[in-house]
């Protein structure tokens, strides 16, 4: 058999695997990690001197000969490329965050709430590294921004220090704008005199009701003025590094573990990217208007409830998460999908096995949404950063329950759990992590798993997205 007849037999038995998820089950079962196997992780094929060939997929290792290898069926169905268009998007606005550091956190929600709505705003303690010449990056950022927005306190006017020379730069890169041109805003951030320099821009009140709306309008104006785009669908993604981990509870300890969680191990992930945040309603929103996707039952006249457009899309099924993967692959260009079972706990706890995110501190009202606390959802990295992984990944634990892609297995594994469900004429469950707004904080544990029906759609069930091979 040639290495092209290999490669496309495993093709098959991969689209085997993804597509028969009652084969994926037991196969998951067998590798012991209860990931659907095949979609990402055929490792190698070799021959055997019998003529038949050994397969290993992940800790899986299958014998089969030359006629099985051939009898595996190829789907019918296949998923049509993209239009050119649809992944070359224009690149996000990029707008510089002028304040001074008695500001930082009015600043910091600012932050968040402009990259939620498809803005790349440049913040210093985000985006200035380790070791870089401040005197150096910031005038820079400054010069490259398209527009820079001044944040204007009591503190900022009368305080002298760096900020000024921030004003200054951004004054100069003004001057060098067409006339009539949107780039400089200065935004009170409380009552205050704006400063005689740069009295000549109209401001904007950021603690007036609809201030942020209209900041908002003066930076979607710039975009199009410039042929920029606002993406609220780009995620925010962050690595989570190639190596082991420890996965599930030590059920023996953990007074707190459910009967069906894993018991502890040690698990080895490649590479992937992981969604900082949930997946917000403007995200959603933006996936709904270009495909007409069904709404989420509680929107109304096509939009997410008011002043929600930054909190976690809920009331959402396994198949529409899917579905959004499926189009923000083909947006972007990046191979998004709903993660794994053991990608979402390694993402949520990192390598040491901790019982929640941040450490093994029980929770608090500080760190996530639980309990009641709030009686709903909380804007994603509303808890940033003292809740969020070592990875740098927000809202893990509580505020909504995640779907992933993983088949939910017991252990251990019984076939007939799978059965009864396929002769019901029911869908398998799902896996779903994280815990939720509702929910108390044995729940909220990075080990803890719920099942759920992958049509299901609840008030407390959103989703992330995670991607790979390496994102360009």
């Amino acid at each position: 058999m040639t290495k092209e007849d290999t490669t496309e037999l495993l093709e098959r038995l991969k689209r085997l695997l993804a597509e028969d998820p009652t084969l994926a089950a037991r196969l998951a079962a067998i590798t012991g990690d209860g990931n659907v196997v095949g979609d990402h992780n055929v490792a190698t094929v070799n021959r055997l001197s019998a003529g038949d060939y050994a397969i290993q997929i992940g800790q899986l290792h299958l014998t089969l000969s030359p006629d099985q290898l051939r009898s595996l069926p190829v789907s019918a169905h296949t998923i049509s490329p993209p239009p050119a268009t649809s992944t070359q998007l224009p690149r996000q606005l990029k707008v510089f965050l002028c304040h001074a550091f008695g500001d930082k956190p009015a600043v910091r929600d600012l932050y968040r709430r402009l990259r939620s709505d498809g803005i790349a705003p440049w913040l210093d303690e985000e985006n200035l590294l380790p070791g870089q010449d401040w005197q150096l990056e910031i005038p820079k950022a400054v010069r490259s921004s398209d527009a820079v927005i001044i944040c204007l306190s009591s503190r900022a006017i009368t305080k002298a220090g760096y900020v000024q020379k921030e004003i200054r730069y951004a004054l100069d890169v003004a001057d060098e704008q067409p006339e009539g041109a949107i780039f400089l805003i200065p935004l009170r951030l409380e009552e205050c005199e704006a400063p005689e320099r740069l009295r000549r821009w109209q401001w904007v009140d950021s603690f007036q009701e609809k201030g942020y709306e209209r900041l908002l309008r003066a930076l979607r104006a710039r975009a199009e003025h410039l042929g920029l785009g606002t993406h609220p669908w780009e995620p925010e993604l962050v690595l989570i590094p190639a190596g082991e981990f420890l996965m599930g509870s030590d059920l023996g300890r953990d007074k707190d573990a459910y009967g069906d969680e894993r018991p502890q191990h040690t698990l080895y992930l490649p590479d992937y990217y992981m969604a900082r945040t949930p997946v917000t309603n403007a995200q959603y929103a933006a996936f709904v208007q270009a495909t007409d996707h069904d709404l989420p039952e509680h929107w109304t006249g096509g939009k997410p409830p008011e002043d929600k457009e930054d909190h976690p899309v809920v009331c959402i099924s396994w198949h529409d998460a899917m579905a959004y993967c499926k189009w923000l692959s083909q947006v972007t260009g990046k191979p998004c999908r709903l993660p794994s079972e053991a990608e979402w706990e390694k993402g949520a706890r990192g390598t040491d096995g901790r019982v929640y995110p941040w450490g093994d501190e029980p929770p608090d009202k500080g760190r996530c949404n639980f309990g009641d606390n709030v009686k709903g959802t909380t804007p994603v990295g509303h808890y940033s950063p003292q809740g969020d992984s070592l990875y740098g990944c927000a809202d893990m634990a509580g505020n909504v329950w995640e779907w992933t892609r993983s088949l939910y297995l017991r252990y251990p594994y019984d076939p007939s759990d799978e059965q009864k469900n396929l002769e019901a004429g029911r869908d398998v469950h799902r896996v779903l992590r994280g815990g939720a707004f509702s929910y108390v904080a044995r729940d909220v544990r990075c080990a803890s798993r719920m099942r759920i029906f992958p049509s299901d759609r609840i008030r407390s069930i959103g989703f992330r997205v995670v991607a790979s091979p390496v994102c360009p």
